[in-house]
């Protein structure tokens, strides 16, 4: 698989492979403990759950045309935060493929 963003099949509406995100993604998690502090000052940690360390990715679509910038707004506007998409990242000399739900995105309008 391509790196980039595309839906669970196939590709984004007006592109006929993943769209390509611009270089320098950051990918950050941040792991969910559960902690018990007793009195003597130690402290004990717990991974809360499966899947405990939730990520967040911060992806950038710059220099596109407007019809490739609404074709991808409108996907992920489509997505409404709820439905998930793919997000193929570099990874261990590689590529990795995630299932993300896309819960933030804007765009900046442009006018003459």
């Amino acid at each position: 698989m391509a790196i980039g963003l595309h839906p669970k099949t196939g590709n984004i509406p007006g592109f006929s492979a993943p769209v390509i995100y611009d270089r320098g993604i950051s990918d950050t998690p941040k792991p969910r403990v559960l902690k018990a502090q007793f009195g003597d000052g130690y402290e004990m940690r717990v991974r809360d759950g499966i899947n405990s360390t939730p990520r967040t990715f911060a992806l950038t679509f710059n220099n596109r045309t407007k019809a490739d910038i609404d074709n991808i707004y409108d996907f992920l506007d489509g997505l409404a935060a709820v439905d998930t998409c793919k997000l193929t990242i570099p990874y261990d000399g590689g590529e990795s493929t995630v299932v993300i739900v896309v819960e933030q995105w804007a765009r900046t309008l442009a006018y003459d």
